[in-house]
């Protein structure tokens, strides 16, 4: 279980040294994050097609967005939804408007055809420039590069038992029992990334002047978690430099802090802010341990935790009820041979 901890990544921990706002933090992560699937799409933007390659500049740059915290909540207030997933759009809405040589020409663009609505684009953005060039007097130019991006974040469980072999995407599934790894994947690949290419999509490139070669992107990091006592293969779909953790039922919990070090500590992760590490102090297992007790002693949700060993490597951790999974989320119907 141990090997499971692991360092907090070099250049993030010096990115977030200086950072308090929990969503700024959260930006420094997925300017790291690796993306969770290996898909036949382009992953996230890299720090160099951001700008942000070089650390001081990218450095700079992530305290400047610590002033903008006012226009930040009004943006995401704007969504009107505390979803997970919303919160992680409404980031990289704002990365690629605030990046160096990005600019974000629409987000969550309907598609439609004979007054029927088809999809919904997440993410049109332009890319390109040389250092520094993108300012206010040019932000409406025309860039041949233009970028389409479909956005998920995902936290996925593997289970050592499920549909088809012990590489199976179908086994990894999210903590509400109706998603997986392989029907996500199958649903970008499937369906949302051809809506970019399709006649609808290509009058909205155009009528934002974005008509240059497109590209398309899946932009999806995460984490995929073990069992805590049992490491699982990846699925053939993952990043093999995808995130990973560990999960457990409540009724094993005593069992898993009993191998963990004198000195353990650990966060109780509050959502939205699952991605970066709090700027907080972590509290001492004991003191995690009581909050946990009283909090799974009444119905409720399962508890996302960071634990933090003496020696500073870390794991996250879902904790869940014991009748977890309620019901396992059948593969998609059509999936390709690539998920099985």
């Amino acid at each position: 279980m141990l090997d499971a901890f692991v360092p907090l990544d070099d250049a993030l921990r010096e990115d977030l040294a200086s950072l308090r706002q929990p969503w700024v933090r959260d930006i420094a992560w997925l300017l790291h994050a690796p993306d969770m699937a290996t898909l036949d799409y382009v992953g996230r933007p890299t720090l160099a097609e951001l700008g942000l390659e070089e650390p001081r500049r990218r450095r700079t740059w992530l305290r400047q967005q610590e002033d903008q915290g006012e226009r930040f909540q009004q943006r995401r207030l704007a969504r009107r939804s505390q979803r997970l997933g919303i919160y992680h759009e409404t980031l990289w809405q704002w990365i690629l408007d605030h990046a160096p040589r990005t600019r974000l020409l629409a987000h969550n663009v309907a598609l439609r055809e004979n007054r029927q609505t088809l999809g919904e684009l997440d993410l049109l953005y332009a890319s390109g420039w040389a250092e520094g060039s993108v300012t206010e007097a040019n932000r409406g130019c025309h860039d041949p590069q233009t970028f389409h991006a479909e956005l998920a974040i995902k936290f996925f469980l593997g289970l050592p038992q499920g549909p088809g072999d012990d590489r199976n995407a179908a086994r990894w599934i999210g903590i509400g029992s109706f998603d997986s790894l392989a029907i996500k994947c199958h649903r970008l690949a499937s369906h949302q990334l051809p809506g970019g290419r399709s006649p609808a999509a290509d009058r909205e490139r155009q009528a934002l002047d974005a008509t240059g070669a497109l590209q398309q992107r899946i932009i999806m990091p995460g984490c995929l978690y073990h069992p805590w006592n049992r490491r699982l293969p990846l699925p053939k779909l993952a990043n093999a430099r995808a995130e990973q953790g560990l999960w457990c039922h409540w009724q094993a919990w005593p069992s898993l802090i009993r191998l963990l070090p004198e000195g353990t500590r650990g966060h109780r992760l509050a959502k939205p802010h699952w991605l970066a590490p709090p700027a907080t102090e972590p509290m001492p297992l004991a003191m995690l341990d009581h909050e946990l007790a009283h909090s799974f002693s009444a119905p409720g949700r399962p508890a996302h935790l960071l634990l933090i060993l003496p020696d500073d490597r870390r794991c996250r951790l879902f904790l869940v009820r014991d009748d977890w999974p309620p019901a396992l989320p059948l593969p998609p119907r059509s999936a390709s041979p690539s998920a099985h």
